[in-house]
């Protein structure tokens, strides 16, 4: 039923982002950005729900800490690459929507070491 929510809401927003383009475009970058907004404020309760489930079963398995805020960190960076470089494509700016996603992709490389080097020195404990 969300999806349905959801779809409703881009389709209404698509119209009438077409329908106001040749008057006022600025305003419809601002459709597509509170359109998002809204998106990800409604899917965040759903997503604390999954989490909270899934710090059940870590705390089960007796899973490091460290790789499950990693794997988290990782996941929320690279949707907020996502979500801004596709707000900048809405806007027709691909030069800065590429350097975007280049800055997403490099601070995951930075923030997933500690997991890499950990794999790593179980790699080379096993040689």
């Amino acid at each position: 039923m969300e999806l349905i929510k959801i779809g409703v809401l881009g389709i209404t927003s698509a119209i009438l982002i077409l329908v106001i383009r040749n008057q006022r475009p600025e305003i419809g970058i601002q459709i597509s950005l509170v359109f998002g907004a809204m998106v990800m404020i409604f899917l965040a309760s759903r997503i604390k729900a999954v989490l909270d489930l899934i710090e059940i079963y870590v705390e089960r398995a007796n899973i490091g800490g460290i790789y499950i805020t990693t794997l988290f960190k990782v996941i929320g960076m690279a949707y907020i690459t996502e979500f801004a470089a596709e707000s900048c494509r809405d806007a027709s700016q691909n030069a800065i929507a590429s350097k975007i996603e280049l800055a997403g992709r490099i601070l995951i490389i930075i923030t997933a070491m500690p997991v890499i080097t950990s794999v790593m020195n179980i790699i080379i404990g096993l040689l």
